[in-house]
């Protein structure tokens, strides 16, 4: 986590908080607004962001740059240059499932601390849940079949394009066609061809029977370069030419009416005797169209980027960083659509008896609850002390929690209110 990785207001704020005497004990919160498309929300990065926070400092070139400035006390810098966060971080861990109205992080420490990191955490937590809860909506709409993450390319940066895959990977994706994704997180990666490699040969038949000579295990070929209905007859005829030398074969098709091209692969493949020919899908894909390819078409799996790289149906998340109690109590915001309530806040979780989440109360962090806790303590006086951080125990907390929403939560089309209570502790006071 970088530093300077923030706004300016954040460091102004505090260099007057610190002149004002203003840094006793203060409770932050990060939160996510309502949204019809997020019927529920998908934690990923808030561990990553938790651990790193414990190691963030001012190096000297970031203090020089500051005093260039000429808008901070020296005291101030000498603040800055011997900063450690010695606070206390309580996060829904990656992959639980929350909903908005409640908090995702909640930052105990001194208000100058408190309010330094608002950036950073936002910068490295928002885009991530975003990703994550696009790609659980996708995994819904899947219905079983494989989930491959393309979306690097339409990435904002090199940063992102790795925690796309991460937030996919969570949210019960397969894999990754990115290679520093795959080797960060061990992340199993996936690839088929382009369409530069077939235009690369003189005939589509020596372009496909090429590649599988090289990749047996893996001859997925690409058939939409020209016309796809040949391209698929083309792939039938080295299928069956290579025979028991391909371990894995299949198709992808990229373009075109998806439904319609798919119905006519499988059935081809049906007639050739090729049962276990794969159908990959991909081009522009969202939750919408794989529901309505699953609905009418066939597929064995999507191939997914731009939808979860930059969702378009929600490309700004909505996730706020605020002030919620000092020393001196309580801490509203009233702005009109914009309210939040004050407190130090904790998620606690009751179930029906199917398992099925019934409700989640916020409460104050002075009460207690008998419900599971949701919101976790993972850095206690500025040391990380969370243990279950791995990919795959993410993964599962995910796949456990996905499973456990009620059914309307799934809908795609319609928002549901989150079946949030806010403990009498809680109100307006």
């Amino acid at each position: 986590m970088r530093s300077l990785l923030t706004d300016l207001y954040e460091l102004t704020m505090a260099n007057v908080y610190l002149r004002d005497g203003m840094d006793g004990w203060s409770t932050f919160e990060m939160s996510v607004r309502p949204n019809r498309y997020r019927n529920f929300m998908v934690a990923a990065g808030t561990l990553e962001a938790a651990r790193e926070l414990t190691e963030l400092k001012f190096e000297k070139e970031d203090i020089d740059y500051l005093r260039s400035l000429g808008k901070f006390s020296e005291e101030f810098l000498n603040y800055l240059a011997n900063f450690r966060f010695d606070g206390d971080v309580y996060v829904v861990p990656d992959g639980r499932i929350f909903f908005a109205r409640e908090p995702v992080m909640v930052v105990e420490t001194s208000r100058i601390k408190g309010q330094i990191i608002e950036t950073m955490l936002l910068n490295r937590v928002a885009y991530q849940i975003n990703s994550a809860s696009k790609a659980a909506r996708i995994y819904h709409a899947a219905k079983g079949r494989m989930l491959l993450e393309f979306g690097a390319r339409r990435a904002a940066d090199e940063s992102a394009s790795v925690r796309i895959a991460r937030a996919t990977y969570i949210t019960g994706w397969a894999g990754t066609s990115n290679l520093e994704a795959g080797k960060l997180y061990g992340i199993p990666v996936y690839g088929t061809m382009a369409h530069a490699f077939v235009q690369s040969y003189r005939t589509e038949f020596e372009a496909f029977l090429e590649f599988a000579k090289v990749y047996p295990e893996s001859a997925i070929f690409l058939v939409d370069t020209y016309d796809t209905y040949a391209g698929i007859e083309v792939a039938i005829e080295v299928i069956k030419y290579l025979g028991d030398r391909l371990k894995l074969r299949g198709i992808r098709i990229d373009s075109g009416d998806l439904v319609e091209l798919s119905r006519y692969a499988r059935r081809r493949f049906r007639e050739a005797g090729l049962e276990d020919v794969l159908i990959v899908l991909s081009g522009d894909l969202n939750e919408w169209k794989i529901r309505d390819i699953v609905e009418k078409g066939e597929a064995d799996a999507f191939g997914v980027g731009s939808e979860v790289a930059i969702p378009p149906d929600k490309p700004v998340l909505g996730a706020i960083y605020k002030l919620v109690e000092d020393e001196t109590g309580f801490k509203h915001k009233f702005s009109k659509g914009k309210v939040v309530i004050g407190g130090s806040k904790r998620i606690y979780r009751y179930y029906d008896s199917r398992g099925k989440i019934l409700r989640d109360v916020v409460a104050h962090r002075s009460e207690e609850y008998d419900g599971e806790p949701v919101l976790v303590q993972v850095v206690k006086n500025g040391e990380y002390v969370y243990a279950e951080d791995s990919l795959e125990a993410a993964r599962e907390r995910f796949l456990r929690d996905f499973n456990s929403l009620p059914e309307e939560y799934y809908d795609l089309d319609n928002g549901i209110d989150p079946p949030v209570e806010y403990s009498p502790a809680l109100h307006l006071r």
